[in-house]
């Protein structure tokens, strides 16, 4: 009897969550298409645009995929409430935390595929995307991969294998470490390799630090060592940090690489560190979120109808993610850690919304 009701419940939610998952999805696709419609030229069209936001999808459905889960389960099993389904089920003796367990262990069915789309299809998506559409704006070849991004600068060939994102009191900046070019003689002959360990835009021009270059000539291969030397380029900083894909949408595999180059380097990782938890928690957060909204479809469920359930949803999703914000900030402002200011609000919610389940009547 047990097992039928859990498949049964299933079921109903695993429908609804789908529905509301692909709704949502869309509609987000939706108005980033019409954002980015305002930005077309001559060499970003209509057509380039689609493109753009259809390489962007994989990311927005792995954002919206928590607060989906909450308000497909609401709907979902909200509708079995309204016909009095639930009622008959409490009847035959299953408990209302019972009942929950249930939706939540649907869920994770599709939870799962999620994350997998999170971590292997929407970083690479999201990082061809913002290349095509700065190679469609400014007309500079960008391409980015797991070696970091390579540019074309006039004659020569830049790789930035590590464009880091830091904080400092709250305010976001962009550095470029790992710097490697490759200088041609029109296209056709190597002329030099120049690597650095950092460079740096003063508002004039580029600065190489940690410099090691290769002066390939023809009879000899010569070494040289330099701590600065200025970098003469026609790339544009605004064009790079806008080129860098930021934390939250990056791999945890990249992740975890960018987080131990700058622990071993001594540099901050607060960003990295924060977008690294957020996905490990994500799971735990699609689960705090469904069972907090269980309560609104074992309260007075027969007299609360669609909209009241999907204003719910959106109230405590909402909610829930200014609290994770607040939470992380908080932590930031006061160096508290990381993995602790992200994993709260979700183990807080969860607990409430059981302790709410176990004592509801």
């Amino acid at each position: 009897m047990i097992r039928t009701v859990d498949r049964y419940i299933g079921k109903v939610a695993i429908v609804g969550i789908l529905m509301v998952w692909v709704s949502l999805t869309a509609l987000m696709m939706m108005f980033s298409l019409l954002n980015e419609l305002r930005d077309t030229t001559a060499n970003y069209m209509a057509s380039d645009v689609f493109w753009f936001v259809l390489q962007t999808g994989p990311t927005s459905a792995y954002q919206i995929f928590p607060v989906s889960a909450l308000m497909g389960s609401l709907l979902g099993v909200g509708s079995l409430a309204s016909a009095n389904e639930l009622v008959a089920f409490r009847t035959s003796g299953v408990s209302r935390l019972r009942l929950a367990v249930a939706v939540m262990v649907a869920a994770l069915l599709i939870t799962i595929p999620v994350m997998m789309i999170g971590e292997w299809v929407a970083p690479g998506a999201e990082q061809q995307a913002r290349a095509f559409r700065l190679n469609q704006l400014v007309g500079q070849m960008i391409i980015g991969g797991p070696s970091g991004m390579w540019m074309r600068d006039g004659s020569d060939i830049v790789n930035i294998r590590r464009p880091l994102l830091t904080a400092d009191r709250g305010q976001q900046s962009i550095s470029f470490q790992d710097i490697e070019i490759h200088h041609f003689d029109g296209f056709s002959e190597l002329q030099k390799i120049t690597r650095a360990e950092r460079a740096f835009f003063d508002g004039d021009q580029w600065t190489l630090e940690g410099v090691f270059e290769i002066n390939i000539g023809p009879l000899a291969v010569t070494p040289l060592t330099v701590e600065r030397t200025p970098w003469v380029s026609g790339i544009k900083p605004e064009l790079l940090e806008s080129a860098v894909t930021r934390p939250p949408y990056l791999s945890m595999r990249v992740l975890w690489d960018q987080l131990n180059y700058l622990q071993s380097n001594g540099l901050d990782d607060s960003v990295y560190q924060s977008a690294f938890w957020e996905k490990i928690i994500y799971p735990f957060a699609v689960v705090a979120l469904i069972l907090a909204g269980m309560p609104f479809v074992f309260g007075y469920s027969r007299q609360q109808n669609l909209g009241f359930r999907l204003f719910a949803g959106m109230i405590l999703g909402g909610l829930f993610m200014l609290v994770n914000g607040a939470a992380q900030n908080f932590a930031a402002a006061y160096s508290l850690p990381v993995a602790l200011s992200t994993a709260l609000p979700s183990f807080i919610l969860m607990i409430v919304a059981i302790t709410v389940l176990r004592r509801s009547v």
